[in-house]
């Protein structure tokens, strides 16, 4: 750590003084029908000097000589929404692009400021628990690795628990119930070291100079999201710079990054790509392991898009994919347990490659069909050693699914006053998944899933959007859910209503029926040769919300939400002895008959308030209370969900301080809390043997609790701006203070001859070096 500090001092003593450098900021304007606006007054508003310009016939603006560092941008036309945009990072290498959505006011002969919120949501019709993720935030809160999933673990509603993991954990629910949205398409788990079953991994396959304006969302969807139930990432890619080409070049204790992004047709067509390749081993080297000191791991991955601009259309062609690769080594002999000689090799394969067309069919209605092939592939193969280091099979997995994707989406403007939006998402899925584990009583390794085939799933959904006046904003919807392989199918009505108390403060209510497919191999497990999960329904859940939100001056935001869950046709086993909930599986599959029984119930709420970027500064510190709980027919026993921490508390924040003309020392602070996670005891008759599968006792399900999880992490960054090179040295280092937490998994434990909860991971440094060129 001593050292790592020393290079990073070493690194940033050089800063650059003299004349302030400038840079241009590029955008694009058009309409919530993605007509261009013609005639909008653009500004730089924190400089010195007011800088702006007007949007030209196809809605395009140019602001040149703008000085480098964090700059706020507005966009003013009469008759529609200001747009305000804050914290943009403007550097001496790269040229800025935006692109602004403005929607109509309900006045055609004045601009009506909206009371613009930073991270209000780009879906208009997100009225509560949404929040924007902007591509800025990924490089200046402590400890993201430029991971999305890490980033929100900071946010109002997000309780975490896991140091190396970027499972999202939403108001107590799973994180199988989270949906993953690329470029309007539903995507499989974007993560590097994927686990069947669950939504996050080790890091994200996404990166972060791929990423433009995204949403996140925690619950009462608007009802063009379907097929989940506890949050929505939905995330976009920006277009590449179509005037100059740009570069670059990442180095990192994480992994090394090369981007390029350009014009191919200047002004019409450009395309942006990245290529990024794991050095996880540099971490090995200076003696810190993420999971184990026996673990090797690697990853690369690659994503891209070009885009092209047309006078009534435009066209997109995108895609990303990623390969990871685990392998656990041996203990050196003597071998003492069953963990010394046990070795495995894990992995995972993820990728989608789609296109995009946009069409406007007048100045109040547009077509947009998105379309796309993906796959994934999750494998575990382990085995146990001989003292002669023969192997022998204890488990193998291997996972294969195949997707297509349409996704055909209308929107059109009856009026300033009323709106619909609808589309209808249509999926084709193949799968190849086999599933074999030792069992320990027959000595035989037993088939718990073989199968191969495919089957469909078809979305559909419609929603009007009625503001009456200014004060009011009503959306109605309906999202319907069929999935083929057993003809299940759910009618989801969505209504959000917000009223704008004053023009600081609002009100509002959300309302929706959510449903989710179990996680895909529960289908599957074989019990007495038979596949008795086969008709397992869609697992449902009502949500209702009802928020408060004030700004306070200029720079703050406080917000209070509110919300109750109501689940039901939870997968659930009817063995007393064996209480498992399909809910509770963080990744793998039971080998358990189970029926669509289970109910649950989560409520609580969620206090925030979040100083915006200002002056330098910013930070989101937010507080949560819950109740998590799940039920089965006939059994008046209330179980403890794996993830009711009932208290959790977040904050992440920072201060950049000046260095001369064009440097900057960035500084940034967070910290993760909840008073633990609940676990499944042990049986006491069983607890020494010699590690092979921890002895639960399934009959008091989560009835222990672990201690309190508590992180904090801390960034220290320094950017620095020089003709045509701008470079960025920032050092990340998570659970700086080396506190080991606990998670809610047992190993077995030599030392004391007993199973305990796993340990997590202890002071984590990463040290990344950012050049743009």
């Amino acid at each position: 750590m001593r050292q790592l500090l020393l290079l990073f001092l070493m690194l940033g003593i050089s800063t650059a003084y003299g004349q302030t450098l400038t840079q241009t900021v590029r955008g694009r304007i058009v309409s919530d029908t993605q007509e261009p606006l013609v005639g909008v007054q653009v500004a730089i508003t924190n400089t010195p000097t007011t800088l702006g310009a007007f949007t030209d016939s196809t809605g395009n603006f140019v602001i040149e000589k703008v000085p480098v560092g964090r700059r706020t941008l507005q966009a003013r036309l009469v008759g529609y929404s200001e747009f305000s945009r804050d914290n943009l990072n403007l550097n001496s290498a790269r040229e800025y692009y935006i692109d602004i959505v403005l929607t109509p006011s309900l006045s055609l002969d004045e601009v009506v400021v909206k009371g613009y919120v930073r991270n209000d949501p780009t879906n208009e019709l997100s009225v509560l628990s949404a929040r924007r993720l902007d591509p800025e935030e990924l490089q200046y809160h402590a400890a993201t690795a430029n991971d999305p999933g890490r980033l929100v673990q900071g946010m109002p509603g997000v309780q975490n628990g896991q140091d190396v993991r970027n499972e999202v954990v939403v108001r107590g629910n799973s994180p199988a119930g989270i949906l993953w949205r690329l470029e309007g398409v539903d995507i499989p788990n974007p993560n590097h070291y994927a686990g069947p079953g669950s939504s996050g991994g080790g890091i994200t396959i996404f990166s972060a100079g791929m990423l433009g304006s995204s949403d996140f969302s925690t619950g009462a969807f608007p009802a063009e999201y379907g097929n989940a139930l506890s949050g929505v990432f939905d995330m976009r890619f920006r277009n590449g710079n179509k005037q100059q080409q740009q570069y670059t070049f990442r180095a990192g204790l994480l992994g090394l990054d090369f981007a390029t992004e350009g014009p191919i047709v200047k002004g019409k067509t450009s395309y942006n790509a990245n290529f990024r390749y794991s050095t996880l081993g540099i971490l090995n080297q200076l003696g810190i392991y993420l999971l184990d000191p026996r673990n090797d791991n690697n990853f690369y991955d690659f994503s891209f898009k070009v885009h092209h601009q047309g006078k009534k259309s435009q066209f997109s062609a995108w895609g990303m994919g990623g390969i990871s690769s685990q392998t656990l080594r041996s203990a050196e002999q003597p071998w003492n347990t069953y963990r010394d000689y046990y070795v495995y090799d894990y992995g995972t394969k993820m990728g989608v490659v789609g296109g995009t067309w946009k069409y406007i069919i007048d100045d109040k209605s547009y077509l947009e069909v998105n379309g796309a092939i993906m796959g994934q592939n999750a494998f575990t193969f382990d085995d146990t050693l001989s003292a002669a280091l023969d192997t022998g099979r204890v488990k193998t997995e291997e996972y294969i699914t195949q997707r297509a994707t349409i996704h055909a989406k209308y929107k059109r403007n009856f009026s300033r006053k009323l709106n619909l939006k609808a589309g209808f998402i249509a999926s084709h899925i193949r799968y190849d998944l086999i599933d074999e584990k030792w069992n320990e009583r027959t000595l035989v390794l037993q088939t718990v899933i073989d199968t191969e085939g495919s089957t469909f799933q078809d979305q559909g959904y419609a929603q009007l959007s009625l503001r009456p006046n200014s004060r009011w904003m009503i959306n109605a919807g309906l999202h319907a859910n069929y999935y083929g392989l057993n003809q299940s199918t759910s009618i989801e009505p969505r209504a959000g209503v917000k009223f704008e108390a004053s023009p600081n403060a609002s009100f509002a209510f959300g309302y929706g029926l959510h449903s989710r497919t179990v996680p895909f191999g529960n289908y599957f497990i074989l019990v007495d040769g038979q596949m008795p999960n086969q008709n397992l329904d869609l697992i449902k859940s009502h949500h209702f919300i009802l928020a408060y939100d004030q700004l306070i001056g200029e720079n703050f935001r406080l917000k209070v939400e509110t919300y109750y869950q109501a689940l039901y046709d939870i997968p659930v086993t009817t063995d007393p002895e064996r209480i498992i909930f399909a809910l509770n599986r963080l990744w793998g599959f039971d080998p358990d008959k189970m029926e669509s029984v289970g109910t649950g119930t989560n409520y609580g709420i969620d206090l925030s308030i979040e100083k915006f970027f200002d002056k330098g500064s910013f930070f989101v510190l937010s507080g949560s209370w819950l109740n998590a709980t799940l039920q089965r027919p006939n059994d008046p026993t209330v179980y403890r969900s794996n993830y009711d921490v009932r208290y959790a508390a977040n904050f992440t924040g920072g201060q950049i301080f000046p260095i001369g003309e064009n440097a900057f020392l960035e500084t940034g602070l967070r910290f993760i809390y909840n008073s633990g996670y609940p676990i499944t005891p042990i049986i006491t008759s069983q607890l020494s043997n010699d590690g092979y599968d921890p002895p639960f006792d399934f009959s008091q399900t989560n009835s222990d609790r672990l201690e309190t999880y508590f992180r904090p992490d801390l960034r220290v960054a320094l950017r620095v701006n020089r003709p045509k090179i701008a470079y960025w040295l920032a050092l990340d280092i998570q659970n700086f203070i080396n506190r080991v937490n606990n998670f809610n998994f047992y190993q077995f434990d030599p030392e004391i001859d007993s199973w305990r909860p796993t340990r997590q991971t202890p002071i984590v440094p990463v040290l990344t070096f950012w050049l743009d060129f």
